[in-house]
């Protein structure tokens, strides 16, 4: 026994702890250890996923960005008054207006910059937060630009690239300038004006998109993000990298182990104690150490079964955790579930996963776990819906893996389930915004050619069923000017609702941009059908639209091409709906007109001869002619009036009534305008004592340059204003009373004088005559022609040259074509006279020579052919 004591001493002494105590310290120590290091790599594990997860939600947010700067410029690149004031003159007064392409780029869609790019590559015109400035776009933005121009120049729709500017960033869309009146294949992109628009990417910019996509803390960075938590470089469309946008990711991982360390710790407390325990009460009794090492074997196994379980989450990224038994029953949900759905885990435990869950797709993942075959294996990425508590579906992702017991039995599934639905929305709201209007919810140009291709491929043996029609409304513009782009937006709304009331539900009503609506019509009876939809079109828009409290009235034209079995082609199509509803607009607008091959064969004419004006302007091949006013009182040459005149190389002298208004639908009467004035002033400079009558066409009235347009000429030629007459029409002043007033009292300033045209043609000339600062009456020729004393005209004439008498204005009679006609003119006290009787309008070399014979009293009484 004493030599037993000391063993059994040593044994639980010193051998003890070599024995025992040390290697149970080890143990514990390795456990501890591989559970802190399970937990922290299953938290880094989930960081990174979610890390990944907001890198494409960046990404996504990134390009749906690129989509909307894309969109907003392609109302602005197919906008026709665009077309014409930045790509067929430089009309930057125009551009600069507020409504145009002026300050509300910047304030109301929130573009620093807009550039207009000639095929020169010389920038016509640009606006810099809202400021339109003298720049070159290209030295603005050397690199990137110039690539994106040519690749835009030759695409349909817009293209989006990143560009460096400065220290800046800028999101840049590109696009022609090209409205749909014009056929893009007749057209040489190369020489096609380019429009661009430019959104800096500011710290304002990503506040923004952090919010709409829950991204925290977003930055932009010139350098590569080395240190940054989470990243997306900015490349340009060659890969060149620009800089980086980086934000502060979600850290669901810390959250975990924020949650899960102090109750573990405790665990991992109490069992050293308890080990501590269960050695001091080894060292009293063997038994005890059996008891006690039994006890740390089942807390071995606990703790092996919470390391599986960590494990299991770690694999799979979670918003919350589910398991089932064998039988796919429902029999445990983390305390998250209850934040997410709303619902109560005990209303749900017990149903099987197809009774809680439903897949949204026709998925066989989805039908092998529900039915419970044999493939029990992991699984991820299982989308499925769920209703929440509010009754509202819910879309969510479900990942997991089998249960296994300890001789491989399978005890059913764990995993976890991430509610997507928000993602999923913005994903379909996305698509969405792809295809329809944003402004009033139709479909967009996109989804009508889609469905146009649809309804002719579906009719392919009845193409004759579908119609399509085009329609415009009449004097939008008009609201835009006067109310605001605001009201404009507004009509717009309700009309596509009084569109859509009108057509069935298998046609389509579409906004192609602006003003501009086209309708796919699916009818067994065309064109009837078509041909009643456009009338009761025409008697719906007409009604009166009540905006902010006023009633505006508009009217609508409309164009109609019937498709034939024969040519389906849905472009072609569309281009004869154009061509048709330009045909309505020349009818005299609120009608219809149905496509005829003739119209296009017409349409190309005034194509050609639109063309060929342009060459006339360019290559100086305009004439003015001159046509002399006689002073009744002073018997001689008192004035000319300089006339436009197109001698055409092939066609011979084209008529005034056929250029004009071509001129003036297409904005070359500005520029042929300011050349006449100037050829005017310069040649009345040579004719002592007379003065110059020139025409100003409403078009050139409208322009805001006007006043200083006719000062410079003056300046340039020398002439005095007085020796200026500028003639108006009544048609000039009825649209804006007060502006057309503002630019006459301007004019009036300069000295020149101002005369209305065709007196008497009008419904309100006298209110104009008592509202305008006239100096002279010229009475309409209608009323000279069959004059004589007895009869109406002449009442009319006497009545006009006693009010001008009356008026202390010059009156002068224009058609004087017989010697009775001008006897009694000048017996009713008519200040001038002008017509064939004297002269028709002549070369300036001929009417040079008429003076000279009139003054040497060879012409007197005799008309001169």
């Amino acid at each position: 026994m004493r030599a037993f004591v000391p063993h059994t001493a040593n044994f639980f002494g010193r051998d003890f702890n070599r024995r025992i105590v040390f290697p149970m310290a080890g143990i514990l120590i390795v456990a501890i250890t591989i559970v802190i290091a399970i937990v922290v790599l299953s938290a880094r594990q989930q960081n990174s996923l979610e890390v990944e997860a907001s890198t494409k939600l960046a990404t996504t947010a990134l390009q749906v960005k690129a989509r909307e700067v894309a969109r907003n410029l392609r109302d602005y690149a197919v906008w026709e008054d665009a077309y014409k004031n930045l790509h067929d003159k430089s009309n930057l007064e125009w551009a600069a207006t507020d409504g145009n392409i002026g300050a509300n780029i910047f304030e109301g869609l929130g573009y620093e910059m807009a550039f207009a790019v000639d095929a020169n590559e010389n920038t016509v015109y640009a606006v810099i937060e809202g400021v339109p400035q003298k720049v070159d776009a290209l030295k603005l933005m050397p690199r990137g630009l110039r690539d994106l121009l040519h690749v835009a120049a030759i695409q349909t729709d817009p293209v989006t690239s990143l560009i460096k500017s400065g220290d800046n960033v800028y999101l840049v869309a590109a696009s022609a300038l090209l409205p749909p009146s014009i056929d893009r294949s007749t057209v040489n992109p190369r020489k096609l004006t380019m429009l661009a628009f430019a959104k800096r990417l500011d710290q304002s910019f990503l506040d923004r998109m952090g919010r709409d996509y829950l991204l925290s803390d977003l930055k932009i960075s010139l350098h590569e993000a080395g240190g940054a938590e989470a990243s997306i470089p900015l490349l340009t469309q060659d890969r060149v990298f620009l800089g980086a946008i980086t934000w502060s990711p979600a850290k669901p991982g810390y959250q975990l182990l924020q949650f899960i360390l102090p109750p573990l710790c405790l665990v991992l407390a109490v069992l050293a104690a308890f080990s501590a325990l269960v050695v001091r009460n080894a060292r009293r009794s063997t038994k005890e150490l059996e008891d006690s090492a039994k006890t740390v074997e089942a807390y071995a196994q606990t703790l092996k079964e919470s390391e599986v379980r960590f494990k299991d989450v770690a694999e799979a990224s979670s918003d919350w955790i589910w398991e089932t038994d064998h039988s796919l029953k429902l029999v445990y949900f983390s305390a998250r579930f209850t934040d997410v759905t709303g619902l109560p885990a005990s209303d749900v435990l017990g149903k099987t996963l197809g009774q809680f869950f439903s897949s949204d797709a026709d998925s066989d993942g989805w039908k092998r776990l529900v039915e419970g075959s044999d493939e029990h294996v992991s699984f991820r990425d299982l989308r499925c819906c769920y209703r929440d508590a509010k009754g509202h579906i819910r879309i969510s992702r479900l990942a997991g893996r089998p249960i296994l017991g300890t001789t491989g039995e399978f005890l059913g599934f764990r995993g976890t389930a991430t509610d997507i639905t928000e993602e999923v929305e913005a994903q379909e709201r996305a698509s969405h915004l792809a295809h329809h209007d944003a402004l009033t919810g139709l479909p967009n140009r996109v989804l009508f050619r889609e469905r146009l291709n649809v309804a002719l491929t579906s009719n392919a043996e009845q193409t004759a069923r579908v119609s399509v029609i085009c329609l415009d409304l009449d004097h939008f513009k008009e609201v835009n000017d006067t109310l605001g782009h605001g009201a404009g937006d507004l009509l717009l709304q309700q009309l596509s609702g009084r569109l859509r009331a009108c057509v069935h539900q298998n046609d389509t009503v579409a906004r192609l941009g602006g003003d501009e609506f086209a309708i796919i019509q699916i009818g067994l009876n065309q064109p009837l059908e078509a041909e009643e939809l456009s009338r009761k079109l025409i008697d719906v828009v007409r009604a009166p639209f009540i905006i902010e409290g006023q009633d505006l009235h508009v009217g609508v034209s409309i164009g109609i091409a019937i498709a034939n079995v024969d040519d389906a082609d849905p472009e072609r199509l569309l281009k004869s709906a154009d061509i048709a509803l330009y045909r309505a607009k020349q009818g005299g607008r609120a009608t219809y007109r149905i496509f005829e091959a003739q119209m296009d064969a017409e349409l190309q004419e005034r194509k050609t001869l639109e063309y060929d004006l342009r060459q006339a302007v360019l290559k100086d091949e305009l004439e003015i002619h001159y046509q002399p006013l006689i002073d009744l009182a002073q018997h001689g040459v008192a004035a000319v009036e300089a006339l436009v005149r197109w001698r055409h190389p092939i066609r011979g002298l084209v008529s005034p009534a056929e250029f004009i208004p071509l001129a003036e639908e297409t904005g070359l009467i500005v520029s042929m305008g300011e050349w006449i004035l100037e050829t005017a002033c310069r040649q009345v400079m040579e004719w002592d004592g007379l003065r110059v009558a020139v025409n100003l066409s409403p078009v050139q009235f409208r322009n805001k340059e006007l006043v200083e347009t006719v000062r410079q000429v003056l300046v340039r030629t020398g002439l005095d204003p007085a020796r200026l007459e500028l003639e108006i029409t009544e048609s000039v002043l009825i649209n804006d009373t007060s502006a057309a007033l503002e630019i006459l009292n301007g004019l009036k300033s300069l000295g020149v004088k101002i005369a209305m045209d065709d007196f008497g043609t009008g419904y309100s000339s006298l209110g104009y005559l008592n509202s305008f600062p006239f100096d002279k009456i010229k009475i309409d020729k209608s009323f000279i022609g069959d004059m004589n004393s007895k009869d109406k005209s002449g009442a009319i004439v006497k009545s006009v040259i006693s009010l001008g008498q009356s008026l202390n204005m010059t009156t002068t009679a224009e058609g004087v074509e017989t010697p009775e006609q001008a006897a009694f003119l000048a017996q009713e006290g008519c200040d001038q006279l002008q017509g064939y009787y004297f002269s028709r309008p002549v070369t300036a070399p001929e009417l040079s020579a008429f003076i000279g014979r009139w003054a040497s009293g060879k012409e007197a009484g005799e008309e001169a052919a």
